[in-house]
């Protein structure tokens, strides 16, 4: 591709009234030029977790283009590369079969994540919470890759407005991704996206590499599955916290990365170290700005497994590989500038599940990161277990519970009530 501006071509769908061009961006690299188009409202969901996967899934239909079983094969190395074998990933970027795992099997699997992640931001920031009220975003995707990222954002912003039978805002995008390939395959994810979803797109792709580019005034700030390319052994380097703390002061920001324990863990200490600088306070999934506890224990790293229907294709394509968990595992980071608003005395009794149960003879006990920055191991007799408590053993990691009373000794008793909630949040303005 030449370091020049290439005009982008739209596939128009049915429902686009009126196409009209938009400016041409000037990037230091090459960019696509933008085309905005004007749809018809889309079909309306019941439910906003429906939406999204089927916005999702319309991305997944209209990238396929490789033999199922040629798809298992690439997903199956790329997958042992991401986990195992993570020196030779740079060998084999080129790989075409590494990017139709990346567009055809990846990218509708890691788009729910950031679905995920923004509702638990908007219901504790207002920030974020604003986003699916507003008439136009500004939205900057770092790293984007092939697009897994601004899909799941359209996909949520879809869903958002499907529960809400508003109108979805108009959406700048603002994508940096320095493969020329991924970013030709991230441009078509996200027009799909955008079609299905019924959202007056303006897109701008500059090809370089995210650490060099500066994050414009926008509304977010999205970066999932690239920060860890950036580790030097099992840390991020001061260039790195630089560079996060920058983003992280400029606008409301998430980082999503894969829960694995060395990229978990680094993600957790860049945390603590943003957090230091004092230019943004943590959203999500910290109840707290006190640093990390599970960071004491190298055996320890805070990630999500969160439940979801996947997409048809997905679905397909676990089957032939074997795969049975459907949760989504990613651990993350929400950040908003300034700092934060202060607490009420009663967010002491929320805490976030940050393990399974841990069945053990006559009890389950689980690890818990209290509002003040405590992680406590809980517990739960069996004879104590009652419906009112019974979400202790039930309720998904990660997930922001109240308890109360809250118990001095950490046991909760047959008296405990223990309901999931997504009200430990700061105060709209």
């Amino acid at each position: 591709m030449p370091r020049s501006a290439a005009h982008a071509t739209l596939c128009v769908p049915a429902r686009v009234a009126q196409l009209d061009r938009a400016s041409v961006f000037g990037t230091d690299g090459w960019g696509f030029e933008s085309l905005r188009a004007r749809l018809s409202p889309p079909p309306i969901h019941a439910d906003a977790a429906g939406a999204r996967r089927a916005c999702i899934a319309a991305v997944e239909e209209a990238l396929r283009a490789t033999p199922d079983r040629d798809l298992a094969r690439a997903v199956e190395r790329l997958s042992d590369l991401y986990t195992t074998g993570r020196g030779a990933l740079a060998a084999e970027q080129a790989d075409a079969a590494h990017l139709a795992a990346k567009c055809e099997y990846f990218l509708a699997s890691d788009a729910p994540k950031v679905g995920l992640a923004l509702d638990e931001c908007a219901a504790r920031h207002p920030a974020f919470r604003r986003l699916g009220a507003a008439r136009a975003l500004r939205v900057v995707d770092l790293g984007a890759g092939v697009g897994a990222t601004s899909v799941g954002f359209l996909a949520w912003l879809h869903g958002a407005c499907a529960a809400a039978n508003t109108a979805p805002p108009a959406v700048e995008l603002v994508a940096i991704e320095l493969g020329a390939p991924a970013a030709r395959a991230y441009e078509r994810a996200v027009r799909a996206a955008a079609a299905h979803a019924g959202v007056e797109l303006s897109l701008r792709v500059e090809c370089r590499d995210f650490r060099s580019a500066a994050v414009p005034d926008c509304d977010l700030a999205l970066c999932q599955t690239a920060i860890n390319e950036l580790l030097v052994g099992e840390r991020h380097s001061s260039a790195t916290i630089d560079l996060v703390a920058g983003w992280a002061a400029r606008a409301p920001l998430v980082v999503i990365e894969p829960a694995l324990r060395v990229t978990t863990r680094a993600l957790m200490a860049l945390r603590d170290a943003v957090i230091a600088r004092g230019a943004a306070h943590p959203v999500a999934p910290c109840l707290h700005a006190a640093p990390c506890p599970m960071l004491a224990r190298e055996g320890d790293w805070c990630h999500e497994a969160r439940r979801i229907e996947p997409t048809p294709r997905v679905a397909a394509i676990d089957a032939i590989v074997g795969r049975r968990d459907e949760r989504a595992l990613f651990a993350f980071l929400a950040t908003a500038p300034g700092a934060a608003a202060p607490r009420s005395e009663a967010a002491a009794r929320f805490v976030r599940l940050v393990t399974d149960p841990l069945g053990s003879r006559g009890k389950t006990e689980r690890l818990v990161c209290r509002d003040d920055g405590a992680l406590r191991l809980m517990r739960l007799l069996d004879r104590e277990v009652r419906p009112e408590n019974r979400g202790f053993l039930d309720l998904e990691r990660g997930g922001i519970v109240s308890i109360v009373p809250i118990p001095d000794n950490d046991r909760i008793g047959p008296e405990v009530r223990v309901r999931e909630t997504a009200d430990a949040s700061e105060p709209t303005p």
